[in-house]
């Protein structure tokens, strides 16, 4: 790949360019890959709760708008037993996707 493969993440209403050294990689590794992410001064660029405002633990998904509903279109991680990846959903280069905390039952 010859040009660099941005996408801009949008979480808790702030917006940051990442670079994507292989959008061919599993959404799984690419969260874990976000959630250990740090900027220059060494902190990290997301902050992850484990649980929400309820104290249910919190998983966190990537997610794309739909151009046609304007609505969040989750991207699962796995199909069956395919690891999807951003390709899989269509994401480009200069993209925009959201980070979307779901709780699940504990």
């Amino acid at each position: 790949m010859d040009e660099d493969f941005l996408i801009n993440i949008v979480y808790k209403n702030r917006k940051v360019k990442f670079k994507v050294t292989d959008p061919t990689l599993p959404l799984s590794k690419l969260m874990n890959n976000l959630r250990h992410a740090t900027d220059l001064e060494g902190k990290l660029v997301f902050d992850f709760p484990s649980v929400d405002a309820t104290g249910a633990p919190l998983d966190f998904y990537f997610g794309k708008e739909d151009t046609g509903t304007k609505e969040l279109r989750i991207l699962r991680p796995r199909i069956g037993k395919d690891e999807q990846t951003l390709f899989d959903y269509g994401v480009t280069n200069g993209d925009t996707i959201y980070l979307v905390a779901d709780p699940f039952p504990g």
